[in-house]
């Protein structure tokens, strides 16, 4: 494993990084693209900048890199393996005495450094983009970000101000054809019309000024006999921020704690230590199960030899997703019931690893031999009943 890699090993490499990185960027697009309509929905709704949308979704991408990184790995190993079988380079390889043990070397090494990967990823960057995320949200819910303004609607900005516009430009900072009410706690009642007006800040970022220009202010105050009138070609109308709660600190939630913070807090007992020791093994076990997978890969790769059919490849990701769910109820489980890990994740990944090498020791060291040659076997007498009975079904149906 320390020896420069040789030519074979590189050619390994390439044939497994393409479907690995396509596999990466598919499957966190379609996560995203599901997600983004929800976030566009939550910020639209929550009357906050669209330009927020983009900056939660960056927060996702750790999240959804980390679900995808085993399948992902999984596809390039299998799809490298099944394509340098299809094409007979692993019998001319196996010829000069290179077998499926050679083609470990290359996958090992890609899937050590994948797990190394993942560990920083899981353990570091995702409790920190799942924090970020989290406030970003609060923020748009409490309005700290801004709220946006409708063309043609009333809008009501606290402290008895209401703001309708007709139209805005420059992203909602220049407004056209203002409406504002301001009504006091004593019942007085100010009215401004204005052609047009800008958004600025102050000195101390507290407040909005909203500059008027060419309109007209009226002040109704119920102890005065008539309102007053006032033309100006321009009006400051200051408009006091919303004080709002500071959002709460990381680490209240397991998922933002990283790795040392999850095993301090675990070492440190208390009613829910099971639950951070329960997390801390699971990002470790998904890490380490990477390990295994260039057993699982390249055995399915072989199985498809001499077929067209897409069994290994289907009864792989069928493994690999139920791995991930058996994982996932394993943390919850040992999290709320104080169950052993070991037991609940540790136990799953070793059982898929003594699969993964049964696998593979029957592609690599039995002459002929089918790892999924059972399985194989029943689809092929399930698809045929099928396919006679639906034959038979057609030639009753044509008389």
């Amino acid at each position: 494993m320390l020896q420069p890699l040789a030519r074979i090993d590189r050619y390994v490499l390439r044939q497994v990084m393409f479907p690995l990185l396509v596999t990466l960027g598919v499957a966190a697009l379609l996560l995203l693209l599901e997600r983004m309509l929800r976030i566009f929905d939550f910020v639209i709704t929550q009357g906050g900048p669209l330009d927020v949308v983009w900056k939660m979704l960056g927060n996702l991408i750790p999240h959804y890199l980390g679900l995808a990184l085993p399948v992902g790995l999984f596809l390039g190993v299998q799809l490298a393996v099944r394509k340098m079988s299809t094409t007979s380079e692993l019998d001319a390889m196996r010829s000069v005495g290179v077998g499926l043990q050679r083609l470990l070397r290359p996958t090992l090494l890609l899937s050590a450094v994948l797990m190394v990967f993942s560990i920083l990823l899981t353990g570091y960057l995702q409790p920190y983009s799942r924090y970020a995320y989290a406030t970003l949200a609060f923020e748009v819910r409490s309005g700290t970000l801004g709220a946006s303004i409708k063309a043609g609607e009333f809008t009501s900005l606290g402290k008895g101000v209401t703001l309708r516009i007709e139209s805005s430009r420059d992203g909602g900072r220049r407004l056209e054809h203002i409406f504002i009410q301001k009504e006091s706690a004593s019942g007085r009642i100010t009215a401004i019309t204005a052609r047009q007006g800008a958004f600025y800040t102050t000195g101390d970022h507290e407040a909005l000024v909203l500059r008027l220009e060419d309109g007209v202010l009226l002040d109704i105050d119920l102890d005065q006999p008539k309102p007053r009138v006032l033309t100006f070609r321009t009006h400051d109308f200051t408009i006091g921020l919303p004080e709002v709660e500071a959002f709460r600190e990381r680490g209240v939630r397991t998922r933002e704690l990283t790795l040392p913070e999850l095993r301090e807090r675990a070492l440190a007992g208390g009613p829910d230590a099971s639950t951070y020791n329960a997390a801390f093994h699971a990002r470790i076990a998904r890490a380490v199960s990477l390990l295994v997978i260039p057993f699982f890969g390249i055995a399915l790769g072989m199985a498809a030899k001499r077929s067209n059919s897409a069994l290994g490849l289907t009864f792989g990701i069928v493994v690999m997703l139920l791995v991930h769910k058996v994982m996932e109820f394993g943390e919850v489980y040992s999290g709320v019931e104080g169950t052993s890990v070991w037991l609940t994740l540790w136990l799953p990944v070793v059982m898929f690893a003594l699969l993964s090498l049964r696998l593979f020791q029957v592609a690599a060291y039995r002459v002929g031999g089918s790892p999924l040659a059972a399985l194989e076997w029943s689809w092929a007498l399930i698809s045929g009943g099928i396919a006679s009975l639906l034959s038979r079904l057609r030639k009753q149906t044509q008389w």
